[in-house]
């Protein structure tokens, strides 16, 4: 065998014992997590008599879907929907433990339902401020299955004040000097305006995590700039991506 060829089998072998360490690690890590998560939903069962099916979110170590029925919880009148917010009231008080919403922090939607079952939306509310891209709780009830269904997607957000220091139009300002200083900016007409609003949204750091903060998310054509309320910086900013697709058609045209 000659040197290249055995250089090259060494590398090979060196690449593959690595790659399997990193699995073997990655194997490890999520069955504590899932242990963890086990341990969890015991306590849970335990603490609220539910009885059924719950899936894991590992990201987040949090429950994803919770599938089946509380030993307390009694459904009479499954398409009463005034009846059911009732019921999905005493649920979200059971689960809220368990979430990452606090307390206080979920507003009830409207309760509606259709022939698969009823249904509402929990919002999530901090201080006043919504949550792009998350921050709800879904329960619904299945006519069929006769089972209960919460589905999680809340994240943790203290509920301490953040100083709003500038106002919109500022924050506009000051997105648009990023974007374009030349932008003509009227605030009196809306439909010149790029669409803005103050909301909790996760901004990435150095390390590719991501952590929610309360900031002026400002849209223009194919970029959004993030200002923090509080000191007018620029926080993030996220190209929109936008392409060009050429097809042919065939057909008739008809006057």
């Amino acid at each position: 065998m000659n040197t290249k060829a055995l250089v090259t089998m060494l590398l090979l072998l060196l690449c593959t014992a690595i790659f399997a360490s990193e699995d073997a690690g990655d194997a490890a890590e999520l069955e504590r997590k899932t242990q963890e998560l086990n341990q969890l939903a015991e306590r849970f069962k335990a603490e609220t008599g539910f009885e059924g099916d719950i899936t894991y979110n590992h990201q987040y170590m949090t429950f994803s879907n919770i599938i089946g029925n509380f030993k307390d919880i009694v459904v009479t009148s499954p398409q009463d929907t005034v009846s059911m917010r009732q019921i999905f009231d005493r649920v979200v008080a059971k689960v809220t433990p368990f979430i990452s919403a606090r307390e206080g922090q979920l507003i009830r939607g409207k309760t509606s339902s259709n022939v698969n079952g009823t249904r509402v939306r929990y919002e999530q509310i901090v201080n006043g401020y919504r949550i792009e891209g998350a921050g709800f709780l879904n329960v619904a009830y299945n006519y069929e299955t006769k089972k209960i269904t919460v589905t999680d997607a809340t994240v943790s957000i203290p509920s301490e004040q953040i100083p709003i220091n500038i106002g919109i139009n500022q924050a506009v300002q000051i997105a648009i000097q990023h974007y374009d200083p030349n932008y003509n900016y009227d605030p009196g007409n809306e439909l010149s305006n790029p669409r803005s609003k103050l909301v909790y949204f996760a901004i990435p750091d150095e390390i590719g995590s991501h952590q929610y903060r309360l900031c002026y998310m400002i849209a223009f054509w194919g970029l959004t700039v993030f200002v923090d309320p509080s000191s007018g910086e620029i926080i993030h900013t996220r190209s929109l991506i936008i392409e060009d697709y050429h097809c042919n058609v065939d057909g008739e045209v008809y006057e």
